[in-house]
């Protein structure tokens, strides 16, 4: 083995640790790679970013836990909140294809230009992607108000005319605002490529300030209207310290409009499999919610904040890895360490499972308490915790199965190969249709999250084929022993939650006190659980809790430096 790949896999195995001591395992076989991830590798590159990205995100988790509650307690589950979530559906997904389209074709792009062609080279490429995306994004804008009448009445087909009335109003505002997150998504890509995962992963909590702050002072007299105007102002305060952050890198924008960029070409030409293939998630969606209307008042949004909360989690712990594994398989592509790339895949596969089995055991545990702990009190219902906590029950293998397709995706987006990650997403929304059709006279709204669930499953099977065909063995099988581990540590919470909730009801209280113990005492004793668990099958040693104490320390300071009015580049 060379020294630079020996180099490599020292570093996916954490020997740069952050106390500053080298890792004392020289690892000269890539099979050592797994056994070194478990033994310590918090400390390597996707691990690091991921766990940044992790800390960050929190903070928006948290403050998305607040923000559903107040507007739950306000609203219920009723014709104000399907409006809601039926008028952001098109919108939100247009700014997640921004978001995809920043991550798996704009960042390859850029670090290969980096890399190769130099940092100057690479600054002109954000520049062309800033300026001729945002004109185009605002087109699409304008489009979508003025068709926002015929997109929410597809919507909502068993809905009353002031939901539909409501609902239009909504939506010709947020597709006014989309033009703001193009150049935020795209900095935001910059900024992983560059490392920097802290100040992108709060963006969540930024927009959920702004939102709390407007329902609290405004909800009484706007309603739902409130939310859009908390996303007008987090979106403008996300787009200036995302600037802040790239000019202390050097990076200063010029709009530059080149439509005929041979660069601008190529990138474009890129986007459009992807595009098609997230074209199927918005039909997916409209599916989603004409059905749910067709079911009764509240059925929307009963799945919406289903959803939301599995995103959470997916998007928090699942898909904060993902991020981070973009750049280094990307990285890893580049120089042409095919190897490497694999090994990256498996590692980001090993993390994956490590953060979303526990969470989805511990879920299928607590999922009523939880929801009855979150939003039971004032208009939202037993009965309405009971719907909620029900769908989302049966969407707990998406949290793993969603980013599992997306982290079989990297190889593909790394090469610059946009057509065959599209058959993946189109399996994936034709079986989520037929899926969801079969079944909803059968299990009314619980046929969606079903169908979702099984789709996913189905559409990563075919997309991992296609990448063993194209790249030959994965290796995956490596993986065993640690799947073995985890479920053992998972099985060890499962007992420690069993107990804990033996234990919670033996605690006389009443009322918010009563939800309270019933979700926390369970929760305690499991995440003690899972913690000798994890020591038990030496996944986690105490070494690995003191680094990353050391990490967790300095995230918060890394997002104020960041957030710093910009002065000379770092």
């Amino acid at each position: 083995m060379r020294a630079d790949d020996n180099d490599k896999l020292l570093e996916m195995a954490g020997s740069s640790a952050i106390a500053g001591q080298p890792h004392e395992c020289r690892a000269s076989d890539p099979t050592e790679l797994i056994e070194h991830i478990e033994m310590g590798s918090s400390t390597s590159k996707i691990g690091r970013h991921a766990l940044s990205t992790v800390v960050s995100s929190s903070f928006g988790i948290i403050t998305s836990v607040l923000l559903d509650a107040l507007t739950m307690g306000l609203f219920g589950l009723g014709s104000q909140t399907d409006a809601y979530f039926i008028a952001i559906t098109i919108p939100t997904l247009l700014i997640t294809i921004m978001t995809l389209q920043a991550t798996r074709v704009v960042q390859p792009i850029f670090i290969s230009r980096r890399e190769n062609v130099g940092e100057a080279e690479a600054w002109d490429f954000v520049n062309l992607m800033m300026a001729g995306g945002t004109l185009w994004v605002a087109v699409l804008s304008v489009l979508g108000a003025l068709l926002s009448p015929l997109l929410i009445r597809a919507q909502a087909l068993g809905s009353d005319p002031g939901l539909v009335a409501l609902s239009t109003k909504l939506s010709v505002f947020m597709f006014l605002v989309l033009p703001l997150y193009l150049p935020i998504m795209v900095m935001r890509a910059i900024l992983n490529s560059l490392g920097v995962f802290a100040l992108p992963g709060a963006m969540k909590f930024i927009e959920n300030i702004f939102k709390i702050f407007f329902v609290a002072v405004a909800a009484r007299h706007l309603g739902v209207m409130t939310l859009v105007l908390g996303g007008l102002a987090g979106a403008l305060c996300q787009l200036w310290s995302f600037y802040a952050a790239l000019r202390r890198r050097g990076y200063r924008f010029k709009p530059v409009f080149r439509f005929v960029h041979p660069d601008l070409l190529r990138t474009y030409r890129l986007m459009i499999y992807p595009v098609v293939g997230q074209a199927c998630a918005i039909g997916v969606e409209f599916v989603s919610n004409a059905l749910g209307s067709t079911l009764g008042a509240g059925k929307v949004s009963a799945l919406r904040m289903a959803t939301r909360i599995v995103e959470s989690f997916g998007g928090l712990l699942a898909g904060s890895i993902v991020l981070a594994a973009m750049p280094t398989v990307s990285n890893s592509i580049s120089k042409g360490d095919h190897d490497g790339a694999k090994e990256d895949v498996r590692h980001g596969l090993f993390l994956l499972l490590l953060v979303t089995l526990p969470v989805s055991v511990w879920l299928a545990m607590l999922h009523r308490p939880f929801i009855a702990f979150l939003y039971e009190r004032m208009s939202f219902s037993a009965a309405d915790t009971a719907l909620v906590s029900n769908v989302l029950l049966l969407l707990i293998p998406y949290i793993f199965l969603c980013r599992l397709l997306g982290l079989f995706e990297l190889p593909f987006f790394a090469r610059h190969d946009t057509r065959t990650p599209l058959l993946g997403s189109v399996a994936q929304a034709l079986l989520y249709v037929v899926i969801s059709l079969l079944l909803v006279g059968i299990l009314g709204i619980y046929a969606l999250p079903i169908g979702r669930s099984l789709s996913y499953l189905i559409a990563s099977l075919v997309l991992v084929e296609l990448l063993r065909r194209r790249t030959g063995r994965l290796g995956l099988g490596r993986l065993r022993n640690s799947l073995a581990k985890i479920c053992l540590a998972s099985f060890v919470m499962a007992l420690f939650v069993l107990a804990g909730t033996w234990l919670s009801q033996a605690i006389p209280a009443s009322g918010f006190t009563a939800k309270a113990v019933a979700l926390g005492v369970p929760s305690i004793l499991g995440g003690v659980g899972l913690a000798w668990g994890l020591m038990l099958v030496r996944i986690l040693d105490l070494s690995m809790v003191k680094r990353a104490m050391v990490l967790l320390t300095g995230y918060s300071s890394r997002v104020l430096t960041l957030m710093k009015v910009p002065g000379k580049p770092s």
